[in-house]
């Protein structure tokens, strides 16, 4: 008898083949989709929302880690040595009045206290991009470019999901 047809061996090794690019792609795919984002579970609070104020500390107080909360910017100056190095907002934002916070030459952050020490952004061990995430008790310490006045609304945001964390507004 003279069949013709494909041997066993190899028919075992095509499957096989098959089955591994399947599992390869079928992984691909899923290692590419987007992480979810999820919803801030701690308590951050806001200290000194008072008229005449122009510094603002944000304290985690409980609860869940707020990762990457802040990033660090590394700016060349106009000399081989100097620079002009701040922390930034990332997943976390304090906004007055709608208006965010942004680093400028007389507002920004000025203090991050993370773990029991102050973290210091002109440090050769931080880089450009590198984030921080806030435990409890940590503290951000912001500076204001001019006294907040009555009326004043200051939001602490929770940026991947929208998420107002503290709302005051300045009545005193």
């Amino acid at each position: 008898m003279d069949s013709k047809g494909v041997s066993p061996m190899i028919a075992t090794i095509v499957l096989i083949a098959i089955v591994f690019a399947v599992a390869a792609i079928l992984a691909l795919s899923l290692a590419s989709a987007p992480q979810p984002e999820v919803i801030f579970g701690g308590q951050l609070a806001m200290e000194n929302i008072e008229n005449g104020r122009d510094v603002i500390t944000i304290k985690h107080v409980y609860g869940d880690r707020a990762n990457d909360a802040l990033k660090a910017v590394k700016v060349g100056g106009t000399h081989p040595n100097e620079t002009d190095n701040y922390w930034d907002w990332k997943n976390l934002e304090l906004r007055i009045n709608g208006v965010v916070v942004s680093h400028t030459a007389d507002q920004g952050i000025i203090q991050v206290i993370s773990e029991g020490k102050i973290e210091n952004v002109n440090s050769s061990a931080v880089y450009d991009g590198d984030t921080i995430s806030l435990i409890v008790g940590d503290k951000i310490v912001v500076k204001l470019s001019s006294p907040l006045t009555i009326g004043d609304k200051v939001l602490l945001k929770w940026v991947p999901k929208n998420q107002s964390l503290v709302e005051k507004e300045v009545t005193f």
